[in-house]
């Protein structure tokens, strides 16, 4: 990487969302905005405003609608099942997590499914919405099959990633896994191409199903998953979330940047109540004993201290809030060339640029 700059989160989420609602409706382009700065906050660069140029591109080749339209297939008490038409993921997902809290408020537990969905960013993003409520939330989604089943040579996995996020109490930040089952994201390769830098050897393997360090080859290849239990979890959230809500799944399933057909990812999301299963209070209490036993525990060589699920991007959120977010000069040039192919001067929406 050549240099950075640094802009500040509400700059860059006004940028983008200028540029989305060139197509979008406003609301549409204002979630997916929130979710692409939300990845960048939190350090996630793989889901972060870097994917805008490749959604963008999707959309004007057809293979993503200018208009979300989600449609209640079913709706049973405690789970419903919704079609995103082949709209934004972001979107559709939005609506199914607050549907799914909705549910829960009534009946304790909640389960709604998405069909027929796109790439919806980081799993994290809506299993906070229902942390920040008060309630356990859980997501998960399938993916383009780029990944290869522990032990194999061709695809037929996404990094099928998961999420919960679990509420620790008023003024305190929820516990939040956020993982993929691969051992790293796919975007993250993208990151490197564009960067100019090499990769890790346990990322992914060459069409051959060699092992490489060149991101253009892992790029042409194929990901490694997290070990069998990684490749098991895939396998299982493919199954709860494309098999379960009659979207695509597996080998049937078309490559979000190499095949020119709509995706038809599914998603599934979960919201507790926590109530429903004892005194909020205590169980708040509980979570501070259980959060003090894993942080105050003697860190092992090489560690500084041991941290919960989650802390490490919160508190990267918390300083990027402040000191703005660290793009890389290459997809910053990126965001530049976007912005004025949408009629957008990012210089109109940057009240602060630091160079590094």
């Amino acid at each position: 990487m050549t240099g950075e700059v640094r802009i500040l989160a509400t700059d860059l989420q006004q940028f983008c969302e200028a540029i989305l609602k060139k197509s979008l409706p406003a609301m549409e382009a204002k979630i997916i905005a929130e979710s692409l700065v939300d990845a960048d906050l939190r350090g996630v660069t793989s889901h972060g405003v870097q994917r805008l140029a490749g959604y963008l591109k999707r959309m004007e080749e057809g293979l993503i609608e200018r208009r979300t339209l989600v449609q209640v297939v079913s709706d049973m008490n405690a789970t419903a099942l919704l079609d995103g038409h082949n709209g934004w993921g972001q979107v559709a997902a939005t609506k199914a997590m607050e549907l799914a809290i909705e549910k829960a408020d009534e009946f304790g537990t909640a389960f709604v499914g998405v069909r027929n969905s796109n790439h919806f960013g980081t799993a994290s993003f809506y299993t906070r919405m229902a942390a920040e409520k008060g309630y356990i939330g859980i997501s998960m989604t399938n993916a383009s099959p780029m990944m290869v089943p522990f032990g194999g040579k061709k695809p037929s996995l996404g990094a099928n990633p998961i999420s919960i996020s679990i509420p620790a109490g008023e003024g305190e930040d929820a516990i939040v896994l956020d993982m993929s089952t691969s051992n790293v994201a796919r975007g993250k390769i993208m990151v490197a191409k564009k960067n100019g830098e090499s990769i890790p050897r346990n990322w992914a393997i060459t069409k051959d199903g060699k092992q490489t360090t060149n991101p253009d080859e892992a790029w042409e290849g194929y990901l490694l998953p997290m070990g069998p239990k990684g490749s098991g979890l895939a396998i299982i959230i493919d199954i709860l979330s494309g098999v379960l809500t009659g979207s695509l799944f597996g080998k049937s399933m078309p490559r979000q940047y190499d095949d020119p057909y709509p995706q038809r990812l599914g998603h599934l999301f979960g919201a507790i109540n926590i109530a429903n299963f004892g005194d909020p209070d205590v169980f708040y209490q509980n979570i501070k004993e259980k959060v003090e036993e894993t942080v105050t525990s003697e860190p092992s060589e090489g560690f500084e201290r041991v941290l919960m699920p989650g802390e490490i991007k919160s508190l990267k959120k918390k300083e990027r809030e402040e000191n703005g977010i660290p793009i890389s000069k290459e997809i910053f040039n990126e965001l530049i060339e976007t912005g004025v192919k949408y009629d957008v001067d990012i210089n109109q929406y940057l009240s602060a640029k630091l160079a590094d």
